[in-house]
């Protein structure tokens, strides 16, 4: 085993996200504003619609396997081969991590088949082995590209808001399972949630309007929770997460004002 030790200054550092909202707010967009060049593993059939004419980005296309193969091949140490594929690679972004979870789901069925876990009813059993699948390829992701010093972001969709017995909303989530929440945005610097209102997307990295988690350590939330995202896919004018994140290494890693 190599154990060295480092001054902080020597450690090569780079951005890890999770980027979650409702359909259509605009996550891959942003996503496709990360720095470099992009490969997209996109399990969400026609999900880079939105980014076809943006520069720097590629994809690995999944939406046509089944659920058993993605998810045995996702779960490998070194899933999809990544190791060898990323030395022009600068970002890597799943889209989205719920079809992934969705996947697991299906195949953790079939694992668990004997116990009589159905998709209709997949049981304890059932959502524990999808639970475990997604923590695995969490996991193996943020250490393949933490290793190659790549940056990574993980799309997520929004579930329907919690309500109470009265009919009052408690909370909005991911959609993912149980503590999947919180089990995958804890080795994450970055968890931003993204809405669309009234024709303008806003950006939310603290805990908002029932909205959790959330989460920065490039921006100063002592003010507000978010902001609005001011950029145009068809121009590539406005601000993005490559701008954010330049701007945040040259200062040092000092944390950056809300962006106006």
């Amino acid at each position: 085993m190599d154990i060295r030790i480092e001054k902080p200054t020597d450690t090569l550092t780079r951005l890890s996200m999770i980027l979650w909202g409702d359909s259509g707010c605009g996550k891959t967009t942003l996503a496709a504003t990360a720095p470099g060049n992009k490969l997209f593993i996109m399990l969400d059939p026609d999900g880079d619609m939105s980014i076809r004419n943006l520069p720097d980005w590629q994809r690995m296309y999944l939406a046509n396997e089944t659920s058993t193969d993605i998810t045995k091949e996702a779960i490998k140490p070194d899933p999809f081969g990544l190791y060898s594929k990323l030395n022009d690679i600068d970002t890597v972004i799943i889209d989205s991590l719920t079809k992934f979870s969705e996947h697991a789901l299906k195949y953790a069925v079939v694992v668990n088949m004997m116990k009589k876990s159905t998709l209709e009813n997949p049981g304890l059993a059932g959502y524990g082995t999808r639970n475990i699948y997604v923590g695995a390829f969490v996991s193996n992701m943020i250490r393949i590209t933490g290793m190659l010093n790549k940056h990574i972001i993980f799309i997520t969709h929004e579930k329907m808001p919690e309500t109470n017995d009265d009919g009052a909303v408690t909370g909005v989530n991911m959609m993912l399972g149980g503590q999947l929440p919180n089990v995958t945005s804890k080795d994450i610097s970055e968890v931003w949630n993204m809405r669309d209102h009234a024709g303008k997307r806003y950006i939310a990295i603290r805990p908002e309007r029932f909205r959790s988690p959330m989460k920065s350590r490039m921006f100063d939330m002592s003010g507000s929770t978010s902001f609005e995202w001011k950029y145009n896919a068809n121009t590539d004018v406005g601000d993005t997460v490559d701008g954010w994140w330049n701007n945040y290494v040259s200062s040092g890693y000092k944390k950056l004002p809300i962006p106006k």
